[in-house]
């Protein structure tokens, strides 16, 4: 090899070192970014305000046990679970470790499931698991991610949700969720409006859900709201869901509490 040959060749090696190096020192930086950022979501806590253990035919396949969470964007006028707009008391983002408000909850994805693995053995004979409640628990999509690897292979996922939520909050949790429950309000814009004090976006969420889970883990609820719609509103947004290509669609009414 000449000494021209053996200079070019040095310099082409040494141009594929700089080249590696740069790579590799990306790719652990970008390692190094996703490890922050997941130590970050593993200590994170969140607020819960129940665990109710031991439901049948309400959340999905099997016995589950539902994860009530705090915060919800909808101000629904028969909201059920109204606990979910307190405020969450201490100093309001759980690094505090406790809350002053009662009933309420700070725990992290491991805190969580030191809580719910006692029903393993319910979820293992009945092909049951985990629901996500609240409140609207897609607000919580990274704390969900965190947790569910935590969990047994065998454990089901349901969200119960109003798909109230943005774009990124979907496409995140659905790689992981085996059922999707959403309550639609009513697909009537005005009627919507009404009733949730909100903006619907629940017709766009559920199109951009279509495209990233089978169809068949979807379940829709449709309600009939006392003074708010009406059977024929109901079948009306029964008819909307089904040219969006959805099947498994089910009427429900809200029980409304006389006041005291």
């Amino acid at each position: 090899m000449t000494k021209i040959s053996y200079e070019k060749k040095q310099r082409e090696t040494n141009a594929i070192i700089v080249i590696m190096c740069k790579f590799v020192g990306k790719q652990l930086t970008a390692y190094s970014d996703k490890a922050i950022i997941m130590t970050d979501i593993k200590d994170k806590k969140i607020a819960i305000f129940g665990i109710s253990r031991l439901r049948m035919g309400t959340d999905g396949k099997g016995i589950t046990t539902l994860v009530a969470m705090m915060g919800c964007p909808l101000k629904c006028r028969y909201c059920l679970n109204d606990r979910c707009h307190y405020d969450v008391g201490g100093n309001g983002d759980g690094s505090d470790g406790h809350t002053l408000t009662p009933g309420i909850h700070w725990v992290t994805p491991l805190e969580l499931y030191e809580m719910v693995k006692m029903d393993n053995i319910y979820f293992q004979t009945t092909g049951g698991g985990i629901c996500f409640g609240g409140g609207e628990p897609t607000t919580q999509h990274a704390f969900i991610t965190a947790f569910i690897p935590l969990c047994p292979s065998h454990w089901r996922f349901t969200i119960e949700s109003s798909l109230c939520c943005t774009t990124d909050a979907i496409e995140a949790l659905a790689p992981h969720i085996d059922e999707w429950i959403v309550d639609v309000k009513d697909m009537n814009s005005y009627i919507y409006r009404e009733y949730t004090s909100a903006e619907p976006v629940v017709k766009e969420r559920l199109a951009e859900l279509m495209k990233l889970v089978p169809e068949e883990k979807i379940r829709v609820k449709v309600p009939l709201i006392p003074d708010f719609n009406t059977d024929t509103d109901v079948e009306r947004s029964v008819d909307e869901l089904r040219a969006m290509g959805l099947t498994h669609i089910e009427r429900t009414e809200y029980i409304v509490k006389p006041s005291k």
